[in-house]
């Protein structure tokens, strides 16, 4: 079994914990983060996104210890797809949550709930679709 380097730890997470401190020094530092809405889209989408490129790094890792086979990109992608949806379930379980016991206001109303999760899911299916294109136009291996 290889072992699992610094690297590859830092691959897998870099990116979603650049978003989420984006996220979070926004609504920190920045009066009108909760005035103006499409702010907040954009890090759901970035959320999204980065959760996405995590997913894929973790889902090449498992299969180069023949955890799991899949037997064609597109299913690849639905686990990669379904792995973020599920991801963002439980952030907004966690906004619910710290609205309810530490009073926050993270989630106004549902409909911001359902903006936030469409927009992680959005994200994801931009990974998935640059993920296809950049196989679409791979070069071909010479054969010389």
């Amino acid at each position: 079994m290889k072992d699992l380097k610094f690297r590859d730890l830092f691959n897998m997470f870099a990116f979603p914990f650049f978003v989420y401190m984006l996220g979070y020094a926004l609504e920190a530092g920045w009066a009108d983060y909760k005035v103006i809405f499409w702010p907040n889209r954009i890090v759901h989408f970035l959320g999204g996104l980065s959760i996405a490129v995590t997913a894929y790094f973790i889902l090449q890792k498992i299969k180069t210890y023949n955890v799991i086979k899949t037997s064609t990109k597109l299913a690849d992608f639905f686990l990669i797809l379904f792995f973020v949806m599920s991801i963002t379930v439980f952030w907004e379980f966690y906004e619910f949550l710290s609205d309810k016991y530490l009073f926050t206001n993270a989630q106004p109303n549902v409909a911001d709930t359902m903006k936030d999760m469409f927009m992680g899911m959005l994200g994801a299916i931009s990974f998935g679709v640059g993920w296809a294109v950049s196989h679409i136009f791979k070069p071909k291996k010479s054969v010389l």
